[in-house]
């Protein structure tokens, strides 16, 4: 009996292996040598494909759900397809043309950015859209200023060079005269431009303590306006469009409590902002470029609520350094191929449109 060239019978499993994924993803049927003999069109024996099966099934990339039924892919499966398709990722150009669109009008505001990026990346894949806002106590401070309300009340407004906007009611622990907020806002502005938040406060602080007496009433005003600052900045936000589409595919996920529990987890957001904010750090993300695919399948996420699906992600980024973290959760059957391409498109667009603002900035100056 002739022997096959080592090299021969792997590329032969390799491609069998690509098939039986790609079919399952398209239809949601198990797979049956029987199938793959009428459909594949490998040229292969049924008793070839019966026996390659068997291997790939003990090799942990096939399991059977019955003992008579089809195969259907493991998470080790799905991540030998997906490693596969990573250099062969496309978007349909009709697909480009629709997202180009919806970044042409005037997107003022980051948190507007992100809002829209995470509803088409929801509308596009028909999975949940995920994207984490950027870290915003690390960002620098564009401008940050107070609007008397009267009274004790004042409106603190904080803007920072890339572009997010916060704006917040404060209650004072004294009434300042329009004067105080005149003189503030303009040292404020002349102080702290270029500074992050974290470094707003000493800052601004130490330069009060150096100036002559008539301005020393302005300490208490400005370490109220800079705590608060401090408070208002909080947990990253973590934008989250369509999260029900999860639910069409409720029997991958598990029982009503699994359910139940992604749920729950989707709504709180912090445990998926976290696992997203690896992204970011080169001590536990991959050390992947900016806007390049991240995929996590099933336990790959480390989250038991994520078991049954899959996590498509990338960065996006300002000035050369990545910020935020921007994906798709769904299906394991997903179409990994145009999920990666679109998460990918997605980032660079962000990234230009951050650019864009830094160019108008610039201008106006």
């Amino acid at each position: 009996m002739r022997q096959l060239k080592p090299e021969v019978a792997q590329h032969r499993k390799k491609n069998l292996l690509q098939w039986v994924i790609h079919y399952y993803i398209k239809t949601s049927k198990p797979v049956s040598s029987a199938v793959v003999a009428q459909e594949a069109g490998l040229s292969l024996s049924s008793a070839t494909i019966r026996s390659i099966l068997q291997e790939l099934e003990e090799e942990g990339y096939l399991h059977q759900p019955h003992t008579s039924s089809g195969r259907e892919p493991t998470d080790k499966g799905y991540r030998f397809y997906v490693d596969y398709l990573v250099d062969v990722q496309r978007l349909a150009s009709n697909e480009k043309e629709k997202i180009d669109r919806q970044y042409r009008n005037r997107i003022e505001a980051m948190d507007t950015l992100l809002s829209e990026t995470s509803k088409l990346l929801s509308k596009v894949s028909h999975s949940a859209g995920l994207v984490l806002s950027p870290q915003i106590k690390t960002h620098a401070l564009k401008r940050l200023e107070l609007i008397h309300l009267g009274g004790r009340s004042v409106l603190g407004i904080l803007v920072t060079e890339a572009g997010f906007v916060r704006h917040w009611p404060i209650r004072l622990s004294f009434s300042p005269s329009s004067r105080q907020i005149n003189v503030l806002n303009r040292f404020l502005n002349d102080n702290i431009r270029g500074c992050s938040v974290s470094q707003a406060q000493s800052v601004v602080m130490a330069k009060l303590k150096n100036m002559e007496q008539e301005f020393q009433e302005l300490n208490l005003l400005a370490g109220e306006l800079l705590k608060e600052v401090s408070l208002v900045i909080g947990p990253d936000a973590l934008y989250v469009e369509g999260a029900d589409n999860i639910l069409s595919h409720v029997q991958e996920i598990g029982d009503m409590s699994a359910v139940q529990s992604l749920m729950r987890m989707m709504e709180e957001k912090n445990i998926i902002a976290g696992l997203l904010e690896s992204e970011l750090d080169p001590r536990k993300g991959k050390n992947l470029p900016a806007g390049k695919p991240h995929v996590r399948i099933g336990r790959e996420s480390g989250l038991p609520e994520l078991m049954g699906l899959s996590l498509v992600t990338t960065t996006y980024s300002h000035q050369g350094r990545s910020i935020g973290v921007l994906g798709i959760l769904g299906s394991k059957r997903m179409e990994y191929s145009r999920m990666m391409s679109l998460v990918e498109y997605l980032s660079g667009l962000v990234s230009l449109k951050l650019r864009t603002w830094d160019l108008e900035d610039e201008d106006d100056l």
